[in-house]
């Protein structure tokens, strides 16, 4: 019966409209941008627009799900015939007043208690930075917070998509899954503080919000669009259609700017930040800094004199007794120093799982002390650490200049990164020491021979150093490394290329904020080429040092043994230098030697 109404209604506006013309134009309504974001209509390769929602309970047009001019004239029928419709859609008919001014009057009280329980002010979009242990986490992530002054940033609420997935799903299942679509995405309210516990907290990563300048009715717009959104789901793709993605769809509702960057396939959340500062930097009112309960303790650490980094490495030492420590220490020095304890304490059970037992008495230890004194906070000074969107851009095209000293010929080498970044890339609020690349092309065009062929092709390469800041026991982790493509195997003979994967595990140490050294066992395996396959194991040593911020240089030194061959071994060598520190482009050197040396100038330009 209901549908029966829908379909009359339908004849009904549609004549109106058409008669009268008062409304406007409804095919130029329906083609409005706003229209079809809130749709959620996507264009493909190989079909027109349809909607990446599938559910049926989301549209009132049988076709609705390519049509948007159906499913508008369906959607104004039933608004009309029955205005409670409006309810379960608020955006679509805060949209429709906007345009047309006739639907009729409702009072939606869930919707509106939904809007005054949330009661934002202002809305912010959070980036958080990446996390290697987690496939899905190393990109990094974004959500959104809509802020209340009212209350505690704690109590906010926060909006994320992300995938559903079992519980006990295998990683090599989620992988693929998640690539290829095999899982549903879905918006989910949470509290900020379990945000704040799960990244800040839990798995160590910094939090940066960037507050816009939306107004009051923008903002209810998108909660309204929300509301609509949550019960239904669209397909997750881990490099397209993620959480990036579709924040960006979300906030464009209401900036009238394309946030995804229109010149790559794939969608990161640092591109969707890097893209509102690049079109809308006036979207943005400010930016604020949630340091990990990690940084948190290397901000503090780093401030420490001398002195007190001694006290407090005794303090911490559980052979002694902090009151003995400290006690001809004066009042703001001992704050300092319990205050940094504790926030190490903090960091050590959050990064292991718990304290051991005697830790935990030491840490009671020092807050007992703490409690001794007057009540004020520690006297540290606030860290200013630069932003996402002022680091370089993750897509990388080079082109180099080579020279090779066995062949005595040179080249020109052109590459393609897809994402992220290397050791020397401007690493601002991403994680220190590291690298984390994937689909990185390189080929070579030899200017002797006249013939182009393909260097190197590494689908994922993992570099984390994990270098401890402090020193004390505990912090940091160890250092590895994983890399699988195909390659040339070693200089002297070019173009032969094979299968490798390549690893290390080991240690390293940072000397300061912007220098780490490591040492590690190394192995690689490499596939069929003309030495055959082979496995090599043995020592490296590398690190990576920024001198000023237009000049920083890596090195690598590796000797490695053939495990199927030991009477053969072979070593490796590379130093790699990088010049200047624009958003857009480097200029770089690379010396490299692997039974022949190689030496290459490049110009990179990040987009």
């Amino acid at each position: 019966m209901f549908r029966i109404l829908i379909s009359l209604s339908f004849l009904f506006v549609a004549a109106e409209l058409s008669a009268e013309n008062r409304e406007g134009d409804i095919r130029k309504i329906a083609s409005l941008p706003t229209w079809s974001q809130l749709l959620h209509y996507e264009s493909g390769y190989f079909h027109k627009a349809r909607s990446s929602i599938s559910q049926a309970d989301w549209f009132y047009s049988p076709d609705g799900a390519s049509h948007p001019e159906s499913e508008l004239i369906a959607t104004i029928a039933a608004f009309t015939s029955d205005p409670e419709a409006q309810c379960r859609f608020p955006a679509r008919a805060i949209f429709l007043k906007k345009h047309l001014q006739t639907l009729p009057a409702v009072d939606c009280p869930a919707f509106q208690d939904f809007i005054d329980a949330i009661n934002p002010d202002s809305i912010s979009l959070i980036y958080a930075s990446g996390y290697l242990g987690n496939p899905a986490s190393m990109y990094g992530h974004l959500f959104l917070k809509f802020n209340q002054s009212q209350t505690s940033e704690l109590l906010d609420n926060t909006y994320n998509f992300g995938a559903r997935y079992p519980d006990d799903v295998d990683p090599f299942s989620y992988i693929i899954n998640g690539i290829f679509g095999g899982y549903q995405g879905y918006y989910a309210n949470q509290k900020y503080h379990h945000q704040t516990l799960t990244y800040n907290e839990s798995e160590l990563r910094d939090l940066w919000e960037y507050e816009l300048t939306l107004s009051y009715d923008d903002v209810v717009f998108v909660l309204a669009h929300l509301w609509e959104m949550q019960h239904s789901s669209m397909t997750y793709y881990f490099f397209k259609q993620n959480c990036a993605y579709q924040l960006a769809k979300l906030l464009e509702l209401v900036v009238g700017q394309i946030l995804v960057a229109g010149n790559k396939v794939w969608v990161m959340p640092y591109d969707v930040i890097m893209q509102i500062n690049r079109i809308e930097p006036a979207l943005v009112r400010n930016v604020y800094y949630h340091p990990s309960r990690q940084e948190a303790l290397y901000q503090k650490y780093s401030q420490l004199t001398a002195e007190e980094k001694q006290w407090l490495n005794d303090a911490i030492n559980m052979d002694t007794t902090p009151d003995v420590v400290l006690a001809n220490v004066d009042e703001p020095t001992a704050k300092r120093v319990i205050d940094t304890a504790y926030d190490y304490y903090a960091y050590l059970a959050k990064k292991n799982n718990g304290l051991s037992e005697q830790q935990a008495v030491q840490r009671d230890k020092l807050l007992n002390l703490r409690f001794k004194l007057p009540a004020g906070k520690s006297q540290f000074s606030p860290t200013i650490s630069a932003p996402p969107h002022e680091a370089q851009n993750t897509a990388l095209l080079q082109t180099s200049i080579v020279h090779n000293t066995a062949t005595n010929n040179s080249g020109l080498a052109l590459r393609f990164r897809a994402n992220y970044y290397d050791l020397l890339t401007v690493n601002t609020a991403r994680i220190p020491f590291s690298e984390l690349s994937t689909f990185d092309l390189q080929l070579m065009y030899d200017l002797e021979q006249r013939k182009m062929y393909l260097r190197e092709f590494t689908a994922l390469k993992v570099v984390n150093l994990n270098a401890t800041q402090t020193g004390l026991p505990g912090d940091g982790g160890y250092a590895w490394k994983v890399a699988v493509g195909v390659r040339e195997q070693q200089l002297e003979q070019t173009g032969n290329v094979s299968l490798y994967a390549d690893g290390f595990i080991g240690k390293s140490v940072a000397l300061g904020n912007d220098a780490a050294i490591y040492g590690a066992l190394s192995a690689s395996l490499t596939g069929k080429n003309n030495e055959g396959g082979n496995l090599s194991v043995g020592p490296e040593i590398g690190g990576v040092i920024s001198i000023t911020p237009e000049y920083a240089l890596a090195l690598t030194a590796r000797h490695q043994r053939y495990v199927n061959d030991t009477r053969l071994s072979r070593t490796t060598f590379e130093l790699e230098q990088r010049f200047s520190s624009n958003k857009q482009y480097d200029i770089r050197s690379r010396l490299h030697y692997n039974k022949a040396w190689e030496i290459s100038v490049s110009l990179s330009l990040y987009y």
